[in-house]
């Protein structure tokens, strides 16, 4: 009963001082030792954070869980994508108007030409007019990059906003957050319930908890 008791004591000692590694060696030169470090004395008990089973080495709030695969980190039995924040989106630049087109601000405008030709002193014209057709510099969504853009080093458009491109290894901007990317293989998943650790050692056999 008083064994048990100061084992608990010591537990939670170490978990209140975050400790990597705590052993209480009795006896010897300092009479006891709460590091371990001494060469003689007998051990009581000694404690490590990551006793983990070999299929299961992960440490995490007191349970040990599979590790997740890359591109994920775990948080208790859930994996969560890694993500990387790329920035708020701008808007987007009016699109150029094709060549030849008059720019009205946001309306490119054809000109308006006839077939006509000159006879003499005399311009005769028998075609119909031609031209004249408008076209909205937002028809198309804007543009996000080339003429027109309001920042080059946003090309990415998505829902009308362009952001920046996202980095190599996390290439993909998430669906309704466009501005985080990661790995496009989904925000969590499940990796499984913990397995509870053997953290303590009592006169040098594992003890779980």
């Amino acid at each position: 009963m008083y064994a048990l008791l100061l084992v608990l004591i010591v537990v939670l000692l170490c978990l209140v001082q975050g400790r990597e590694h705590f052993a209480l060696i009795v006896g010897g030169r300092d009479w006891f030792s709460f590091d371990g470090r001494t060469e003689d004395g007998i051990e009581v008990v000694n404690t490590s954070p990551n006793t983990c089973p070999t299929d299961k080495p992960e440490l995490d709030a007191g349970l040990c869980y599979t590790p997740c695969r890359t591109g994920f980190h775990g948080v208790g039995p859930v994996c969560w994508a890694d993500s990387v924040n790329v920035g708020v989106g701008v808007p987007v630049g009016l699109e150029p108007c094709p060549d030849g087109w008059n720019n009205d601000g946001l309306i490119c405008r054809q000109p308006i030409t006839n077939d006509c030709s000159w006879r003499g002193a005399f311009k005769e014209c028998w075609g119909k007019l031609q031209g004249g057709r408008l076209k909205g510099r937002l028809d198309g969504g804007g543009v996000c990059s080339g003429p027109g853009a309001v920042k080059p080093d946003h090309p990415d458009r998505i829902s009308g906003l362009c952001y920046k491109k996202c980095p190599s290894h996390l290439p993909v901007h998430v669906p309704g957050m466009p501005y985080l990317c990661n790995k496009g293989e989904g925000l969590s998943y499940g990796r499984g319930a913990g397995a509870v650790p053997s953290i303590v050692r009592i006169n040098r056999n594992f003890h779980p908890f």
